[in-house]
């Protein structure tokens, strides 16, 4: 015991303990992660990097689907073209929606859960990005299979993928195929949307539950007392 006293009191282990303690402090780091507006702000950021990437592939896509249009006839190209400008148009509104919304991640209140809410905004709002995607290439899916006629298939660029889901419809019959691809769009958008919300009020639920349940045992316990 002697010993480790005088060790404990020697000056120089003094110093190299407190050069330790100094540069090896942990303290800050465990307040930053368990900050929750730290966490909020480190997920928004990386949330908003994601859907600068996503906007860029859309943007790829984009431009590598250009050289479709020499597989179709005129009117077939025009109707193409107005697919094109309208998925430029789309992919915009889509990456701005995503960096948006994540960038409002930081304006979350400070609650308890921090991850939960998070998800829950990340659920409804990839809802709601495909849902407005969807809508605003319905009509453009429409007229670029009026428009192009027979000479549309598989191949046909990013247009080509709706043609799997029409195929009920007589491949004669060019106008219903056009019907059915708007009506598709919507139905499928709206019933992505309705999912997405049903997701995120049914995590939102069972975190009210849980916060329900954490507040009754506090004042059960207050009461044994």
């Amino acid at each position: 015991m002697e010993l480790w006293e005088k060790i404990k009191n020697n000056e120089i282990v003094g110093k190299i303990v407190a050069f330790f303690n100094k540069y090896t402090n942990v303290k800050p780091v465990v307040e930053v992660l368990q900050s929750a507006k730290s966490i909020q702000k480190a997920i928004s950021i990386i949330l908003r990097i994601f859907s600068i990437i996503f906007g860029i592939a859309l943007f790829i896509v984009w431009i590598v689907s250009w050289r479709y249009i020499n597989q179709f006839k005129f009117f077939g190209g025009v109707g193409y073209l107005i697919w094109q400008l309208a998925f430029l148009y789309a992919g915009i509104m889509v990456t701005k929606i995503l960096y948006q919304r994540f960038a409002g991640i930081v304006d979350l209140p400070e609650s308890e859960y921090v991850i939960t809410p998070i998800i829950a905004l990340m659920t409804v709002t990839f809802g709601e990005v495909f849902f407005i995607f969807l809508a605003i290439m319905s009509a453009p899916a429409m007229l670029d299979i009026w428009l192009a006629g027979s000479s549309l298939s598989f191949g046909s660029g990013t247009v080509g993928l709706v043609l799997p889901f029409l195929a009920f419809v007589n491949p004669g019959n060019i106008f219903l195929a056009g019907i059915g691809a708007l009506i598709m769009f919507w139905v499928i958008g709206f019933l992505v949307l309705i999912l997405s919300r049903l997701l995120t009020e049914t995590v939102l639920a069972l975190v009210s539950i849980a916060n329900d349940a954490s507040i009754l045992r506090v004042q059960f316990a207050e009461k044994k007392k």
